[in-house]
């Protein structure tokens, strides 16, 4: 603690002077915390202390109620040129969904035309896929018999 008031007011005047009177923060369950840094509570703590969340120069807010705030501030035409890249967890949801739609789609148009491809072969019997078969057959032992004898001449 400072031992003396004289340095009590130097911490407050040194946020004072600071040209942005607010500092936002967010820790990692999604708190935004906002500080006064000119707020009159400052001026008694320790500069090694920390800040209280109770601080009436504290103001805490959930993910939720700052990601509201900035865009009605945008909408508002108060944000200029306000750009949002985090997306809430519905927008995120729909962003997947769209992308697994566009997914089936690709693959409904691959099947859809397997299947074209298949129906436009011609169908055959089970007798002439037989018969095709022995075909190949014979021709391949004829051929391999007609190979023997030139190699015996």
């Amino acid at each position: 603690m400072p031992s003396t008031l004289e340095e009590i007011n130097m911490i407050g005047n040194t946020l004072r002077d600071r040209n942005n009177q607010y500092v936002a923060t967010k820790d990692g369950t999604g708190t935004w915390r906002i500080l006064d840094t000119w707020h009159d509570d400052l001026r008694s703590l320790d500069p090694e202390e920390d800040i209280p969340d109770d601080s009436s120069a504290v103001t805490l807010l959930s993910e939720g109620a700052f990601l509201a705030v900035v865009k009605e501030a945008a909408r508002l035409g108060v944000l200029a040129n306000a750009a949002f890249t985090e997306q809430t967890d519905m927008e995120k949801e729909i962003l997947e969904k769209e992308s697994e739609v566009l997914d089936l789609r690709e693959k409904l148009v691959k099947y859809e035309e397997e299947n074209f491809t298949l129906k436009q072969q011609p169908d055959r019997s089970e007798g002439f896929v037989l018969k095709e078969m022995a075909m190949n057959t014979l021709l391949k032992l004829t051929s391999m018999s007609d190979i023997q004898s030139l190699s015996k001449d």
